[in-house]
């Protein structure tokens, strides 16, 4: 950390420099471009294709799983390799956390999100051409790897180049478009077979790659490299605008974020467990993260179809998990607005209360079933689960991945973001594996219960620790976890609320 003494010169002549180009600003007010953000949208969307095509790997198994299962598979399998089959991702994704933390430095946000887009055309192909137990299990893992990888990059990429009113927006489109690739999987699942399903998967990374290849790198991570003139460039075609004086000021924000984390040795877990306003944003999004895993969402979402089935519904449990999955894709558009309205904190209690109502109800369910007749309640369940999933996703399925390009400044971004995947990637692993074994052991209603339980803990901690993020912009974020109240910052929201 740097010394009181330069700390304060710093910020004594980024005080001076924001001073004056806030003057210039003023003066030349009537000769700035208004601009607009198409790109900025744009890009997100792009990129958040890489989410859709790592939502059709984890959800490929809810209609997949069960054709394997069947006589008409040509590949024979046993329960042991379906397990290793539904977790072979995650394994990878634990792999794939290692990969990031030592080649994100030098290879960039971009250029690395675009490199993740081409292997999973050959992954999907090798799945279509899979003839025995290891031709699925190698590409399962390595989309993990990859997958994973694509996960930790994506708030970061929009964290970074989004405005800080529609920040908490786009953000949520990695969400939608992985609920998307949810909903793509099972729809095709219901009505096509396996072999036109995986060949279906194979659009969205070809989609994606084409797209993204045009996007721009972020701003943020062009001035890390002190490639300013890049970055200028960069953030002009991301604001819209062809005057440079008209993203001047915006520039010079990040200028001094980048500045003052420069003091500091980068990306150093040093930093992000020794600085007191660091731990606390690992703190609040490892519990965002933990809600979300451990209300059940990961192994609902694997094992849709025989969750559905195990209940004796009347209708077709391909059917309903497609309904499930759109009903899931429609919310986040609702999602976004309450989001943003009523703050992140509100919005994630709520979320949270209903989910466990509709756990309640699945495990309630289940447990009847085991003393009395409960075909004339077969549709307690498929109601429960709709509960559940209208419910997570209004809140505890998107802002997990808000508070991930939120929470962080640049110099820990990256330790985080590796410490919190690591630690989820080990979850998911024990989750799908412990699944289907708790069942036989201690039933499927005390698993749902389960669920409930952490679910309901989970959103009333975060409820309570967690500051509103809302209308913030990345740096006002960060004084408020450190408690700074520098005049500086003072300067920058000024200059910023004026352009």
């Amino acid at each position: 950390m740097m010394n009181m003494t330069k700390k304060s010169e710093i910020l004594k002549k980024n005080k001076s420099e924001y001073k004056s180009i806030k003057g210039e600003f003023l003066e030349d007010e009537k000769n700035f471009e208004k601009g607009n953000r198409h790109l900025q949208y744009l890009a997100s969307i792009s990129v958040s294709l890489l989410s859709m095509t790592c939502g059709t790997i984890y959800t490929w198994t809810s209609p997949a799983l069960p054709y394997l299962r069947s006589n008409n598979s040509e590949i024979t399998l046993n329960e042991t390799q379906i397990v290793w089959i539904a977790t072979l991702p995650d394994i990878g994704a634990f792999f794939g956390n290692v990969a990031m933390i030592f080649a994100l430095k030098n290879f960039g946000r971009k250029n690395w999100i675009l490199f993740l887009g081409a292997p999973h055309i050959l992954l999907w192909l090798m799945i279509i051409f899979a003839n025995d137990i290891y031709m699925l299990c190698i590409p399962r893992f390595i989309s993990g790897v990859i997958g994973d990888l694509g996960f930790m990059l994506l708030p970061m990429y929009i964290g970074e180049i989004a405005d800080k009113d529609i920040r908490g927006v786009l953000l949520l489109s990695i969400k939608l478009f992985s609920n998307i690739g949810h909903m793509y999987v099972k729809t095709i699942g219901a009505f096509f077979s396996f072999q036109i399903l995986n060949i279906m998967m194979l659009f969205v990374p070809c989609l994606f790659f084409i797209t993204f290849l045009f996007m721009p790198e972020s701003p943020y991570y062009l001035l890390l490299r002190n490639e300013n003139d890049k970055a200028l460039k960069s953030l002009m075609k991301l604001k819209g605008v062809k005057n440079e004086k008209t993203v001047i000021i915006e520039l010079k924000r990040i200028q001094n974020a980048i500045d003052e984390t420069r003091e500091n040795k980068k990306w150093m877990f040093r930093e992000l467990f020794f600085v007191k306003g660091n731990r606390k944003s690992l703190k609040i999004v490892l519990i965002a993260w933990l809600t979300k895993f451990l209300c059940g969402a990961t192994a609902i979402n694997s094992f849709t179809q025989e969750i559905l089935e195990a209940t004796e519904i009347d209708i077709s449990p391909k059917i309903c998990a497609m309904i499930l999955a759109i009903i899931e894709v429609v919310l986040t558009l609702s999602a976004t607005s309450i989001i943003e309205r009523a703050g992140r904190r509100w919005t994630f209690l709520l979320s949270g209360l209903f989910c466990t109502l509709g756990l309640i109800m699945v495990g309630l369910f289940f447990f009847l079933k085991l003393t009395i007749n409960v075909k004339s309640y077969s549709w307690l369940p498929l109601i429960g689960l709709i509960i559940y999933q209208i419910s997570f996703s209004m809140g505890i399925a998107y802002i997990p991945i808000i508070m991930l390009g939120e929470m962080f400044s640049i110099d820990v971004k990256m330790p985080a973001m590796f410490c919190l995947n690591v630690s989820m990637s080990l979850l998911l692993i024990g989750i799908k594996v412990a699944f289907q074994k708790l069942n036989n052991i201690i039933g499927i209603y005390t698993m749902f219960w389960i669920f409930g339980i952490c679910c309901i803990l989970g959103s009333i901690v975060f409820f309570i620790i967690t500051p509103e993020t809302k209308g913030k912009t990345l740096e006002e974020i960060q004084d408020r976890l450190h408690k700074k109240g520098s005049v500086i910052n003072k300067e920058i929201i000024i200059s910023s609320e004026v352009y």
